[in-house]
């Protein structure tokens, strides 16, 4: 399902394409390698909702698949796993508040990681506000350090670096914190309604 709208942000959505064409970008995956702390952590059941939110292509959301959730996708790029199920993706970016309306529930996960380090700062908090509106419970981890791979395409991928109390605070001045840790450059942050 796509949701692509026209917006100025048409650069990053070029940026990442580029990004995505480059072998050494698939090799990273940060959404993936925190796939076993969310369980760990949020201890899920089988059958609940997840959205997987700035998959890229959508390693994380298969693996909440092999573990009983059932996966939506979201990202402003599609550069999706050929196993990815085309029609749960919705092709947007974080602060369109129209993916957090579809489906016509909430979810009962939102996992963001390695996402809102990303964005414009100006949209870091609209983003956040989108997720607490979406899901029972938020599973957000950000990167507090500048980026390595922009170099391969000559760009910032980080374009928010901010420390970990930076996040922590407006995070909970707009949502119901839970828990906030500082993983030493990357920061977990749990969302509750």
């Amino acid at each position: 399902m796509s949701l692509h709208i026209n917006d100025p942000l048409e650069p990053e959505r070029d940026k990442y394409q580029a990004m995505w064409s480059h072998d050494a970008y698939h090799k990273v995956s940060p959404g993936l390698e925190m796939v076993d702390a969310f369980m760990r952590v949020i201890q899920p059941t089988p059958g609940e909702t997840l959205i997987d939110l700035g998959c890229g292509d959508g390693r994380a959301g298969l693996a909440f698949q092999t573990k009983g959730l059932r996966v939506t996708w979201l990202d402003f790029v599609e550069v999706l796993d050929e196993k990815v199920d085309r029609g749960r993706f919705l092709n947007c970016p974080i602060w369109d508040y129209r993916w957090t309306k579809l489906f016509r529930s909430n979810w009962d996960y939102c996992y963001c990681v390695d996402v809102m380090e990303h964005l414009p700062q100006e949209y870091t908090m609209l983003s956040i506000e989108r997720i607490a509106q979406a899901c029972r419970t938020a599973f957000i981890a950000i990167a507090l350090l500048p980026d390595v791979n922009g170099q391969l395409i000559g760009q910032q991928l980080h374009l928010t670096v901010q420390p970990f109390a930076w996040w922590r605070d407006r995070i909970a001045s707009i949502c119901n914190l839970v828990d906030a840790r500082d993983l030493c450059g990357r920061g977990l942050y749990l969302v509750s309604k």
